[in-house]
């Protein structure tokens, strides 16, 4: 699993109760099932105001740890060095999976 830079990509895929693929990776494999996510994930997904969005990815994440369809046991921490003199980094919420062809010298 793996959440990109924006919760559509990553999170809905996980979660939606219509992704349930057994045997496909990058579904929701855990079969998770739950009327109310699928709900606020498809409000989150179109949702255009910030704050509204932020309200309703809070409200699927109190269901999703309280139900935990998921449980992680060991989280990957991501490194990114780069060398001083470098320009144009690549520091968006893609982090170390953004593109670097801009970087220069």
């Amino acid at each position: 699993m793996f959440n990109w830079g924006d919760p559509v990509i990553g999170v809905h895929r996980t979660y939606l109760s219509s992704n349930i693929r057994p045997g496909v990776i990058w579904s929701n494999t855990q079969s998770y099932s739950n009327a109310k996510v699928d709900e606020l994930l498809a409000k989150a997904g179109v949702e255009r105001d910030a704050e509204k969005r932020k309200g309703l990815y809070r409200e699927f994440q109190k269901i999703v740890v309280d139900e935990a369809p998921i449980v992680f046991l060991n989280l990957l921490p991501y490194y990114t060095i780069y060398d001083a003199t470098l320009k144009n980094l690549p520091l968006t919420i893609w982090g170390a999976c953004a593109p670097v062809d801009e970087m220069r010298r």
